[in-house]
């Protein structure tokens, strides 16, 4: 299954369709929902978040303490 399946169903279950935002997933599990691509450090690089129109987008640089550097695009429809 691939994770833009998978975000879509973390949506659902969680009421989250419609809302916009990104799913983020980490070593390919949904660990959450935010209303905005924003805040990198919260995340450990390699993160994947994923918007409402399968626009993806990575957690890169940084490090696991210190959490990642910025998001960086991996695909935009």
């Amino acid at each position: 299954m691939n994770m833009r399946h998978l975000a879509n169903e973390f949506r659902e279950r969680h009421g989250m369709t419609g809302k916009g935002g990104v799913v983020v997933f980490f070593n390919g599990t949904a660990e959450g929902w935010m209303n905005e691509l924003r805040d990198p450090h919260a995340w450990v690089p390699g993160c994947i978040a994923i918007d409402e129109t399968g626009n993806t987008w990575e957690s890169v640089g940084g490090n696991d303490y210190d959490g990642a550097k910025e998001w960086s695009a991996i695909s935009n429809n």
